[in-house]
């Protein structure tokens, strides 16, 4: 067993935060920035380590249940007093990971105002609901910024809005100890600076944990639901993948740590999808030129996000690399045979043959024969190892036993916790 995985988790989330806000140049460095006005504050608080650091970790993922880009942009928009969807969203996907389920309450309450705190019996002196309060500021400070107007400029309307906010929406504290912060003009020059990652990363507010495969893998499924959550046609895909993968993988005898990296690489093999709208994603017909371009920037921006976790260096590239072809034709680096490792081709077969056997928008799901028809057809037109896809034939019924097995668990948790919000 892989008892001693090394990855730095910090470098994670920073990775994902950023890729979050990718999608829609409105969002980009929202995540970040909401997380350095949160830390700015937490700071001139004098918070303990340990609640800065469940708050810079709730800010800096704080939209994480906006499962879709057009949901992002939604969520950009100023809303209503009442928590939006994807705030509870959030929360039940803090809930799926330890290292996370702590700062769950600050995901869930970020857009909930202090009056329904009071209504609901609750006050400042609760660790999570200052949490909540200092990220419900940061948030609607960022989103308030004119992107296209000098910061220094605007900063003496941005210091009104938040004070207008006192009150019924921000306990007055709060903003007071906003204001503590307002008056430097450094605060505003370094919240829009363009290296304001590396200046959050420098600042080790995160904890850089050695953690064994267990606590990987609860965050990389976090980030996996994050990504496939967004349809019931997409709830399950990478659960299968990663099954099937690990499958084949032990037909070929590959270590325990292998193995385990092969299930993360499924995992995380469509994270990169964070990009792709879901106009284009759910597509219930055939997509034209420019959606096609667009979905084939996904394996790009999974190799990404994953290659500069430490630790995930092996996993990024078996991830990252799905979509090549042992001929070149593939994408987005067109490789060939000889750059491919054996893990890179065991989740590019994993990935075609979940997507065969499974249902889409645009058609049913197929069977065996089919699935193995046309992944022979690829090896016999030198895009896929012949020797994987027959590996994966002569196992096929309890590797895709298994794979359905994990679809299905993933399908109810998707009916029972996200369907009747997503």
């Amino acid at each position: 067993m892989w008892h001693r995985l090394t990855v730095n988790l910090a470098d994670l989330l920073f990775s994902v935060s950023e890729a979050m806000d990718l999608s829609d140049s409105t969002l980009v460095d929202h995540q970040l920035r909401t997380a350095f006005v949160s830390s700015e504050i937490a700071r001139a608080a004098q918070l303990d380590y340990e609640l800065v650091e469940r708050l810079f970790i709730a800010a800096l993922l704080h939209d994480i249940g906006a499962l879709s880009p057009e949901e992002k942009v939604s969520a950009h928009v100023f809303e209503d007093s009442c928590p939006e969807p994807h705030c509870q969203r959030g929360a039940r996907l803090f809930l799926e990971a330890f290292w996370l389920r702590p700062s769950a309450p600050i995901v869930g309450w970020h857009h909930t105002p202090m009056a329904v705190h009071r209504d609901a019996g609750r006050s400042l002196s609760d660790p999570d609901v200052l949490g909540a309060q200092i990220v419900f500021l940061a948030d609607h400070l960022e989103r308030a910024i004119q992107r296209d107007s000098f910061i220094l400029d605007q900063a003496p309307m941005l210091r009104r809005c938040m004070r207008d906010l006192a009150g019924a929406n921000v306990h007055h504290d709060v903003v007071a100890l906003f204001e503590a912060v307002a008056v430097r003009e450094d605060f505003w020059l370094a919240l829009v600076s363009k290296n304001i990652d590396r200046q959050m990363r420098e600042r080790n507010l995160l904890r850089s944990i050695d953690n064994d495969y267990e606590t990987a893998r609860s965050v990389a499924s976090v980030l996996k639901d994050m990504t496939d959550f967004r349809s019931r046609f997409t709830a399950t895909h990478s659960s299968g993948v990663a099954a099937c993968a690990r499958g084949i993988g032990e037909v070929l005898n590959f270590s325990g740590a292998e193995l385990q990296q092969l299930d993360i690489a499924g995992l995380l093999h469509d994270v990169g999808k964070l990009v792709v709208p879901n106009t284009i994603l759910c597509k219930p017909t055939s997509l034209d030129a420019h959606e096609y371009a667009v979905i084939q920037q996904h394996p790009f921006y999974t190799y990404q996000i994953l290659s500069r976790v430490r630790g995930f260096e092996q996993i990024a590239a078996w991830a990252g690399f799905h979509h090549e072809r042992l001929d070149g034709s593939g994408y987005c680096n067109h490789l060939k045979r000889h750059d491919l490792d054996l893990g890179a081709k065991i989740v590019a077969i994993a990935d075609i043959a979940t997507a065969i056997a499974e249902p889409r928008p645009y058609r049913g799901g197929s069977a065996q024969k089919t699935v193995l028809t046309e992944l022979r057809t690829m090896a016999a037109n030198g895009q896929l190892e012949r020797q994987i896809v027959e590996a994966l034939a002569d196992c096929y019924d309890p590797i895709m036993t298994r794979t359905i097995d994990a679809q299905a668990e993933s399908a109810v948790r998707y009916a029972e916790c996200y369907a009747t919000i997503v």
